[in-house]
């Protein structure tokens, strides 16, 4: 992926997760239970999920012009892919604590579901960084 459509891909995904969000919290009744899921939260996490997928491919470029080894490159981006989705966990979990997690209201739902997308991409890298 080019260096301009990741960095278009995680500027789509983050609108396409605040048009999500914001469908949430106009959306009335239960968002994340077992008997319903909100459309709308679907909406923000595929928006996340594009955006935190996306990113580590810009980053990659943006090193381009810090060293010209293409693998330190990526251990740079992916180091820095998961600083900023450890930094976005911990936002949601701030917003989750600020609100309640409960999963009938709007912060609940919606600090859940970041926080378990910004969860996947650091356990993810976890895993990765550990196997090699």
């Amino acid at each position: 992926m080019e260096a301009r459509a990741a960095w278009l891909t995680v500027l789509a995904g983050v609108l396409v997760a605040a048009l999500g969000a914001l469908g949430v919290a106009l959306s009335d009744g239960a968002r994340l239970t077992l008997d319903s899921l909100d459309p709308w939260l679907v909406v923000y996490a595929l928006g996340l999920f594009a955006a935190l997928g996306a990113l580590p491919f810009g980053l990659h470029a943006r090193f381009s012009r810090r060293t010209e080894d293409r693998e330190r490159r990526w251990e740079l981006a992916l180091t820095a892919w998961g600083g900023i989705a450890l930094a976005g966990a911990l936002g949601f979990l701030l917003l989750g604590l600020a609100g309640g997690f409960g999963s009938a209201s709007a912060t609940g739902a919606l600090a859940v579901a970041g926080l378990a997308a910004c969860l996947l991409v650091v356990g993810g890298l976890v895993v990765l960084f550990l196997s090699t």
